[in-house]
């Protein structure tokens, strides 16, 4: 092993001991400000009775996107713009004026078309069951909107941090031209803090649905490997064999050709 990679395994090391220490502090001793339940509300979407597993193995691997607290914006739920503080002790978002009115914290997700999402996770540390919620909101060019999931957690053992596991969901994002997905992180009006810390969405691509007809004259839709090929040539991957009209699917493939394969699949390029 390397110089260089030593130093970075063991800085890495360093990284993870230090980062698992301080969250087993936070989880144990809860958020400072956190104060004894009493009065106020809670969200009204169905509370989480088990955190889900997101683990995978094998070619399903997930990409996960996270969005912190700190890139939300809060509002009270008649549209004006709240200004939550964040909480430098947690890194986390919190409404210091709830006690009366709840607030909701709104982000954009920007993930790919033709995405699945999974798994959705949410790190809350909160005093009372259903405290904080969250949904999924979908919301097309022509104004309509539909939520796609909604839940709202529990209350973690000692009041501390936790991320709470959502799915599978099998949501998929068929584009992204003219429709947008949002990210609602809800707090029920409480007068005591509630805090937010991130969101994170697991999600893996999918190859697409097999269209109606064939491209190709010797790959017809009853053909084994017509879902796969339709998907190359629809990339622009690649163009058939010949002069185009067959794919030649037995036909043994080239260095050369997965070279072109591999480099459109990947979009490689390299710098000037």
């Amino acid at each position: 092993m390397g110089k260089n990679l030593r130093l970075g395994v063991s800085l890495g090391i360093g990284i993870l001991a230090a980062a698992s220490a301080s969250a087993q502090t936070a989880k144990s001793a809860g958020p400072a400000k956190s104060a004894v339940a009493s009065g106020g509300t809670r969200v009204s979407a169905p509370l989480l009775t088990a955190s889900a597993d997101p683990r995978a193995f094998g070619i399903q691997d997930y990409t996960i996107t996270v969005i912190s607290a700190a890139q939300f914006q809060a509002f009270y739920p008649g549209g004006v713009e709240l200004q939550a503080p964040l909480d430098f002790s947690t890194y986390s978002r919190i409404c210091a004026d709830c006690g009366e009115v709840g607030t909701h914290y709104f982000a954009n997700l920007d993930i790919p078309a033709g995405a699945i999402i999974d798994y959705i996770g949410v790190n809350t540390a909160t005093t009372v069951d259903a405290a904080m919620g969250f949904s999924l909101i979908f919301r097309d060019h022509l104004g309509g909107f539909a939520p796609l999931v909604s839940f709202s957690f529990p209350v973690h053992d000692g009041g501390g941090f936790a991320t709470d596991m959502a799915g599978p969901l099998n949501i998929l994002v068929p584009g992204n031209h003219d429709r947008t997905f949002l990210l609602d992180v809800e707090q029920a009006a409480r007068p005591e803090f509630q805090y937010f810390g991130f969101v994170e969405v697991w999600w893996r691509r999918a190859v697409s649905d097999a269209p109606a007809t064939a491209s190709f004259g010797d790959v017809p839709t009853s053909h084994p490997f017509f879902q796969f090929i339709e998907a190359l040539a629809a990339s622009g991957i690649t163009a058939g064999c010949g002069d185009g009209t067959d794919f030649c699917p037995d036909n043994p493939l080239t260095r050369g050709q997965m070279a072109v394969f591999l480099s459109k699949a990947l979009g490689l390029h390299w710098p000037n």
